[in-house]
């Protein structure tokens, strides 16, 4: 997309990833087949902010796209600012958290494994049918993903559920 951001705009992304956004690996599918639905993950990154301009900024230098979060069904009866969520999929993700590795202050271990889930992605696109193998390292990976996205001292119960829906 003749994309090129420069030094200081990889590391400002690194700060917005920090702390505005979000690392995730997704499952996709509607056949309701476990299999089909184990063997079809993706890469997604989210920036989100109530300042539109961030949003903006991220889809100028990195792609991508955003749109406001919520319905307005959501902001019904609130006093809450919109808030907008820029995000990319895929191996555009895996590019931007490669080369925010070197700024991450939080989120370097989050954006490893997301890369190690695109690589794994890159490796197998050529296959229908993938193996237990790689399916199990998927799962793994995302596994490993959510346990470093949990919050608080303990797991909570909702949180270990869905860590063991994934395994």
């Amino acid at each position: 997309a003749g994309l090129c951001p420069s030094v200081t705009e990889w590391a400002q992304m690194a700060a917005y990833i920090d702390g505005e956004g979000s690392i995730l690996i997704n499952t996709r599918g509607n056949s309701g087949n476990h299999e089909s639905l184990s063997s079809r993950f993706y890469l997604r990154l989210t920036v989100a902010n109530t300042d539109v301009r961030l949003a903006v900024w991220c889809k100028e230098h990195f792609g991508g796209s955003y749109k406001d979060a919520n319905s307005e069904k959501y902001y019904a009866g609130k006093n809450w600012k919109r808030a907008y969520h820029w995000n990319c999929c895929s191996n555009r993700v895996a590019w931007i958290l490669y080369n925010c590795l070197p700024y991450f202050v939080m989120k370097r271990e989050q954006a490893e494994i997301g890369i190690r889930l695109q690589e794994s992605m890159l490796a197998n696109h050529k296959f229908r049918s993938l193996s237990e193998d790689v399916i199990g390292e998927r799962r793994d990976l995302k596994k490993q993903l959510l346990i470093l996205k949990a919050k608080g001292v303990t797991m909570q119960p909702e949180q270990q559920e869905r860590i063991e829906q994934v395994s």
